[in-house]
């Protein structure tokens, strides 16, 4: 692959350019009106599949050598969503175009097709391109597609001026991209900290995609950079910027290292990025930071609040047991079920074998708090919290199975007990807990139970213990050698609703057989088609009001990146599908997820949507994206963020941003509800 670094060519046409050079051809401008029937012919393509799963890519293909520049960047954008390495020559062709937008879709889809091969033809463009948008927007592609070798041409460039800001912006990208890949170089790393956070002349995108780069990839080592950390973290302003430092801060994993982030901690006003603080405990030892997390436990923010009670069920210590007992008995509050639920877990996590009166007492407790609890999203965590102990899967089996057959049991307890029964599998202390005699036995009526659920039929159940079967680790390949029983249930299954659990299960079957059968039922999805009548109906950036348990949240849609994605969205408000529905997941400071008709994230409704990937960035706080199990999977779910999320980029439709209303978002708490949505 040739070299990326700017051609002396380049430099040359951007300098007489800006000098009044050569006169220059009148610019088409992109004008993308929805009301063009051409631009809807290519929108429809684009949401249509096959019963293979296949776009009509040769139909988009075509509109890439016509006269009209919105047909065709609309065409090389559609190509994006496909993802059909059959474009690429064609593609490379749009390369060459004379509109610089229609160059950067072109880029942009060329990325989308993570194919070695699409990265040649970025490099040959990068030597002959002088639009440094366009550059900017190749070096990223090259990241998303390029090979090991692409990697290194990316590490070892020569650098770009402090002037050069889009293509100082692109090259990290790149290098972001490809780390998102799980394809890492020391180089790389190196130039992240050394050429873009040690220099405070770094345009700040730049800046802050290298901070993204150093929180998110995993193993690097960062403690001979401690000093230059810290002191980023301190000095900067943007708590955009700064919840992403400490994270890579902590991967310093010093004592220097730590005092500066409970400093940070102490006087931050920002709770995502106290979030992120806490988070970043994992880096060093329990008792350095158990002080730091109990102080957490009475924060100003509940999403902090619950993170630090989550940081004593996963990382804490034995001598602690007690303690977390006594905490979660003093949160008597009735808000406080959640970090309640999670210490109560945490001491049944950390509590050793031995200490049996005292685990049984526990879970005794949270069976009980469960069968009282009229709260469903309670429930789902204390069942959860039961399955960090190996006795209790008679008691989540009682939940699942209650003695009165004509019990209702809500879809997100059977979910939820599946969960705590595969966590139960996967205890290290199992056979101890039981001994000798009596852990075969234990095993096979754990095993009976999962088999149980899946026989029942819940869909959610279903997805979890499918996904636990093909988890080698669990070894329930071995207490599962025969398939057909999964196969029985796959079978009365639901599509497209039920097209996550059909996947799971098919995968799960494919690994006790051996076989390598498709995992999706292509033929068996449903894809609407584009209501261009209400579309007409509609403004330009259609804005809806969603009405929570916290307050208004207004959101303003990309109708014409997103045609299928928000007119799907429109009708569903219109129908009143939204209202009473629960936000099922709350990651404190990444996302809170609403939709699921079933309300534990495992429902969906009888329609698909394509994946609509467009150029948009999910680069600020209150960014909408479709939730998905895979490209062309969307249906009613969504997520809104809490902070910047770039690594979402062109992995999940975004379709929309909340111009109204972020403090209400940061509010959201597991269980709250949309009470009503309505189109403005």
């Amino acid at each position: 692959m040739m070299k990326l670094y700017m051609p002396l060519l380049g430099l040359m046409l951007l300098v007489l350019a800006s000098c009044g050079g050569a006169e220059e051809l009148p610019k088409e401008e992109l004008n993308l009106s929805l009301e063009d029937a051409v631009l809807q012919q290519i929108f429809d393509i684009r949401a249509k599949r096959n019963a293979e799963g296949k776009a009509n890519t040769e139909a988009l293909i075509t509109y890439l050598a016509v006269d009209n520049l919105d047909h065709r960047y609309a065409a090389a954008m559609a190509l994006a969503s496909v993802q059909d390495s059959a474009a690429i020559d064609h593609l490379a062709d749009a390369l060459g175009d004379p509109t610089e937008e229609l160059r950067m879709a072109a880029a942009f889809a060329l990325g989308q097709t993570e194919n070695a091969k699409a990265a040649d033809y970025l490099a040959e463009a990068f030597q002959q391109d002088s639009s440094r948008a366009v550059l900017a927007s190749i070096l990223e592609a090259v990241g998303r597609s390029g090979d090991a070798k692409d990697l290194k041409d990316l590490c070892t460039s020569r650098p770009y001026a402090l002037q050069d800001s889009l293509l100082l912006n692109g090259l990290a990208l790149g290098l972001y991209r490809f780390a998102l890949r799980g394809m890492v170089q020391p180089e790389g790393s190196s130039r992240m900290i050394n050429d873009y956070l040690a220099n405070s002349l770094m345009p700040k995108k730049a800046r802050f995609i290298a901070a993204n780069y150093l929180a998110r990839v995993a193993g690097l080592d960062l403690s001979r950079y401690e000093n230059l950390l810290i002191n980023n973290v301190q000095e900067e302003k943007d708590p955009d910027m700064r919840m992403f430092l400490v994270l890579a801060l902590a991967k310093a994993k010093t004592p220097a290292a730590f005092s500066a982030l409970k400093t940070t901690f102490e006087e931050e006003e920002d709770y995502r990025v106290r979030a992120n603080i806490l988070r970043g405990l994992q880096y060093f030892p329990y008792d350095s930071s158990r002080n730091l997390a109990y102080g957490a436990l009475r924060d100003t923010s509940r999403q902090v609040q619950l993170l630090a009670a989550q940081f004593f069920r996963q990382y804490g210590a034995e001598g602690d047991a007690f303690n977390y007992i006594k905490w979660a008995d003093e949160r008597s509050d009735s808000i406080d079920w959640a970090i309640r639920a999670e210490l109560y877990g945490a001491a049944l996590a950390k509590l050793p074998a031995y200490r049996r009166p005292s685990k049984q007492f526990i879970s005794n407790k949270l069976a009980q708090m469960a069968k009282a609890s009229q709260n469903p999203y309670e429930q789902q965590l204390l069942l959860q919290a039961l399955g960090r102990y190996a006795l209790n899967h008679r008691l989540l089996g009682q939940m699942a199975f209650p003695a009165d057959s004509l019990q209702e049991v809500a879809p997100i307890v059977k979910s939820a007990v599946a969960e705590g029964l595969v966590s139960i599998c996967g205890l290290p202390d199992f056979d101890l807990v039981h001994g000798v005699v009596g852990k075969e036995r234990a095993r096979s009526e754990l095993h009976q139970l999962l088999r149980k659920l899946v026989q029942d039929g819940d869909p959610g159940a279903l997805a979890v213990v499918a996904t636990a079967i093909s988890t080698p680790s669990l070894k329930l390949k071995e207490a599962f050698p025969d398939a057909s029983f999964l196969k029985t249930a796959q079978s009365q299954l639901q599509l497209p609703r039920d097209l996550e659990t059909h996947m799971l299960l098919q995968r799960a079957i494919n690994y006790i057989e051996g076989s390598n059968s498709p995992e999706r039922p292509y033929a068996k999805q449903k894809f609407p088609e584009i209501d261009w009548a209400l579309i007409k109906a509609l403004p330009e950036k259609p804005k809806v009001e969603l009405t929570t348990s916290r307050g208004k949240i207004v959101i303003e849609t990309y109708l014409k990146e997103c045609p299928a994605t928000v007119i799907q969205f429109i009708q569903l408000v219109k129908a009143g599908y939204y209202d009473g529905k629960a936000f099922h997941r709350v990651v404190p400071n990444f996302v809170a997820q609403t939709g699921c008709p079933r309300g534990d994230g495992w429902g969906s409704l009888n329609f698909n949507i394509v994946s609509e990937f467009s150029q948009r960035s999910y680069s600020q706080a209150g960014a909408v994206g479709m939730a998905s199990a895979g490209k062309d999977t969307e249906s009613a779910q969504f997520f809104i963020t809490h902070s910047p999320a770039i690594h979402l980029d062109g992995k999940y439709t975004l379709f929309g941003q909340v111009i109204e209303g972020l403090e209400q978002l940061h509010q959201l708490e597991l269980g709250d509800q949309i009470i009503r949505a309505k189109l403005l």
